[in-house]
């Protein structure tokens, strides 16, 4: 602190120009006080206050110190408390838009998962049947294998009757068209007459 000279101050509070003089800064500083901000007018003022401001509209006690706030002031922190206040509306009605979103996507999920559950639940069906389809298809070859002797042997006996039917024929063919150059040129009468001689020679 400069204590050669005197010191002009401005007023915070009237704004008006005072002297801070050398023999105040020198009591200033062993008192250890800051430089004063206020001329001694709006000191004395200010000391005269009462310990707290009343309210004009409502009559409120106001603490000294307290912040105050000029019509102009108040009216711009309150249109800007009512945007932060309509702001914070809007995020929470964006928040609640996407949470029924969510719940939406949720649901389908829900129904997805159930529906992807019961064809899960449709194919085990599926492969349990197609299990012992296997499982019956694995014994009957088994059985098929335990029984292709058999069937070996059924096979050549009807192939051996096969070829006995077939002589058979063979020859039945050869008798009838003996039969037929024989008798190519007699009657029935005498064919029948030939077939009861002869019955009649074998009975005597």
């Amino acid at each position: 602190m400069l204590k050669d000279a005197d010191m002009n101050l401005t007023c915070r509070q009237c704004g008006s120009q005072f002297v801070f003089t050398k023999a105040e800064q020198e009591f200033y500083e062993v008192k250890g006080f800051t430089i004063p901000s206020y001329c001694k007018e709006c000191c004395s003022t200010r000391q005269n206050q009462p310990d707290h401001l009343i309210c004009s509209h409502c009559g409120a006690k106001l603490e000294k110190g307290g912040p105050i706030y000029c019509n102009a002031c108040l009216a711009s922190i309150q249109l800007e408390s009512e945007r932060k206040t309509e702001q914070r509306k809007r995020a929470a009605s964006a928040v609640y838009t996407k949470l029924q979103a969510s719940e939406s996507q949720k649901a389908e999920l829900a129904e997805l998962l159930r529906q992807k559950e019961q064809l899960v639940a449709e194919l085990e069906t599926k492969l349990n049947s197609l299990s012992q389809d296997l499982e019956k298809a694995v014994q009957f070859h088994a059985a098929l294998e335990w029984l292709q002797p058999a069937l070996d042997g059924i096979e050549a006996r009807l192939g051996a009757l096969e070829h006995a039917q077939n002589k058979i024929n063979e020859r039945m063919l050869l008798l009838v068209e003996k039969m037929h150059e024989m008798y190519e040129n007699t009657g029935l009468l005498e064919i029948i007459k030939r077939s009861l001689r002869r019955y009649a020679g074998q009975a005597t």
